[in-house]
């Protein structure tokens, strides 16, 4: 026979598996420590950064100052200062070797975080078996 024949697939007849999508979104977390800053009297680290520089460029330029005063002091023999090494010394140690702990309590509140979950979308599509 040689009449219009269809057009078919070679899997025409045959079982097909569905098709299946899984498209995950990772999940997020927040958290906000404004209130246990707030309960400690603490800084944010941004501005506790910027106040650290500014005591140690203090603290630089005070031990400058310093070093060049005690040399003054080693340099001027004729003022008649005695043991000057030893003063300069016990100086630094007192000025230096005193350190100052403080303990601070837990705050009352804590951290808060925020988690976001999110589900995964699933979509299947049954092909399942083509028609005979």
């Amino acid at each position: 026979m040689t009449g219009i024949q269809p057009m078919l697939s070679g899997d025409w007849g045959k079982y097909r598996p569905a098709e299946l999508s899984v498209r995950l979104t990772s999940p997020e977390m927040t958290t906000d420590w404004t209130n246990v800053f707030d309960d400690l009297g603490l800084k944010r680290p941004h501005s506790l950064m910027r106040e650290v520089e500014g005591k140690i460029q203090t603290s630089t330029l005070q031990d400058i100052a310093t070093k060049s005063r005690e040399g003054d002091r080693i340099a001027n023999i004729a003022s008649g200062e005695k043991n000057v090494f030893g003063h300069i010394a016990h100086e630094r140690y007192m000025r230096k070797g005193q350190k100052e702990i403080t303990i601070e309590a837990l705050p009352r509140q804590g951290v808060i975080i925020d988690f976001r979950i999110y589900p995964p979308e699933i979509q299947v599509d049954p092909r399942g078996a083509l028609p005979r």
